[in-house]
């Protein structure tokens, strides 16, 4: 058995060598940028799928002669060469800011704030982030250009679609520039972790939607809702109650320095929402970044009308990701539909698609062409 002095000597090791690995991808990560660099310079594809399985290959082959899990290092190195090609897919693309004012819901610490980090981490830009209150106001921040980029949550896995957003993107005048998909893992968080008699739990509609199966087991509990779930701690905070609760995450509780009393409250264990960054300009990205375009439309009005549409798309060879209706306000009875599919905007079949569907339209408009974001389930 090893002796304290033992063990805090291996630990001390395994914190150097850490540090070198650390250093070691900082240096990796470096080359890459200069291959990315040059890529841009002689306008040579990202990626390259030949050179990336090869690389997996040989990566696994030396793992076997040293001893190491080739499953690990397989799974190591698909990790690393895929935040290489995100980082070169990003330094290809059109940023027409270098240090955009992005306009979030809620405060520091909420999953829009999160999203946003998440979606510049491997870009080039500084965002300067800042809070706001609605959905609305992040919008007509954008449309009067006192922001460059919103981000707003559009669709859930629990709760489904976010409906306000959609309206609101009805003839806002802005494009769908982006978007991150963020795996959300609500808390229920409060003063005190041990308090076993919450009276009350706030949180955002679609926080508390997402967390039903809770709330439905404890009737008794009263829910206020809120603006965000950082307005929901800030609250806690305030009322400084041992038996009211909030329904957060891990990092915004740590900001705000409250206790988690239960982890992992979502009905669903895979809980995932998907963001949309908006801007009031158009965003140029390479057609070889594998792209999502997002559309809104208004068919004829007819049997089978929408049918007519779907069929444009389907006899392209067209892969719609997402149908989506709402109301259009002033005409009763009749629906305006979003919908996404995956392309870019100057392949052939998408330009021969859209043509197809304006002619069986009363009116369609493409709200954005972006790079798509995929979920990577463990």
């Amino acid at each position: 058995m090893l002796s304290n002095k033992e063990l805090n000597k291996l630990r001390e090791a395994i914190d150097h060598l850490d540090l070198e690995l650390l250093n070691l991808l900082a240096r990796r990560i470096s080359l890459c940028d200069q291959v990315g660099e040059h890529k841009i310079a002689t306008q040579s594809v990202t990626r390259d799928p030949e050179r990336e399985d090869a690389l997996l290959k040989n990566k696994i082959e030396l793992a076997k002669e040293i001893g190491l899990s080739p499953i690990f290092v397989k799974e190591l190195f698909e990790l690393i060469i895929n935040h290489s090609v995100k980082k070169q897919y990003q330094m290809k693309m059109n940023q027409p800011f270098k240090s955009p004012r992005v306009a979030y819901l809620g405060d520091q610490g909420s999953y829009s704030h999160q999203a946003l980090i998440k979606y510049f981490d491997n870009q080039t830009s500084n965002p300067k982030p800042f809070p706001f209150k609605t959905f609305k106001d992040i919008v007509h921040s954008v449309k009067n250009s006192d922001m460059d980029l919103g981000v707003l949550p559009i669709e859930n896995t629990t709760s489904g679609a976010i409906l306000e957003v959609y309206d609101l993107l009805q003839g806002s005048g802005i494009n769908i520039v982006g978007e991150e998909i963020f795996e959300i893992k609500h808390c229920l968080v409060g003063k005190n972790s041990n308090t076993n008699q919450i009276k009350k739990i706030l949180g955002h509609p679609q926080a508390i939607t997402q967390c039903n199966d809770l709330i439905q087991a404890n009737s008794d509990v009263e829910i206020e809702y809120c603006a965000s779930s950082a307005d929901a701690l800030e609250k806690i905070i305030q009322l400084d109650k041992d038996d009211i609760a909030a329904i957060a995450n891990e990092y915004a509780a740590t900001i705000y320095n409250l206790s988690i009393i239960k982890e992992n409250i979502s009905n669903q264990r895979s809980n995932f929402t998907r963001f949309i960054f908006i801007c009031k300009k158009e965003f140029v990205f390479p057609e070889e970044i594998p792209c999502k375009v997002s559309i809104v439309f208004a068919t004829q009005q007819g049997p089978g009308s929408l049918a007519t549409v779907l069929n444009d798309f389907k006899s392209c060879g067209i892969n719609l990701t997402k149908l989506q209706s709402r109301p259009i306000p002033e005409k009763p009875w009749e629906e305006m539909f979003y919908a996404d599919f995956e392309g870019h905007l100057d392949a052939i079949e998408v330009k021969e698609a859209l043509k197809l569907a304006e002619n069986s339209c009363q009116f369609l408009k493409v709200l954005g062409n972006y790079p798509k974001c995929e979920i990577k389930l463990a």
